[in-house]
């Protein structure tokens, strides 16, 4: 993938993203011109095995104090 960045946003993403996997390769900094100078752009090759989760936690017991909110209606055209 990608990255683009300035020096501290692309250290905290390539960190993240090997937390979240291996990185596999990790290309050379290129730094921007024009109106991106002071950013640069990297290429991350990472691997993640996917895992099988355990069980997923439910949602809330109930819906009380949940916001309903006025999605349109199809026939009308207006809020529901």
């Amino acid at each position: 993938m990608w990255l683009a960045g300035t020096p501290a946003e692309l250290d905290a993403a390539a960190r993240a993203l090997a937390a979240a996997g291996r990185v596999a390769w990790q290309g050379t900094r290129r730094p921007l011109t024009g109106t991106d100078a002071g950013r640069s752009r990297l290429y991350l090759r990472l691997t993640v095995t996917a895992t099988r989760r355990g069980v997923r936690p439910t949602g809330p017991a109930s819906d009380d104090g949940a916001t309903v909110l006025p999605f349109p209606d199809r026939r009308s055209g207006g809020a529901a």
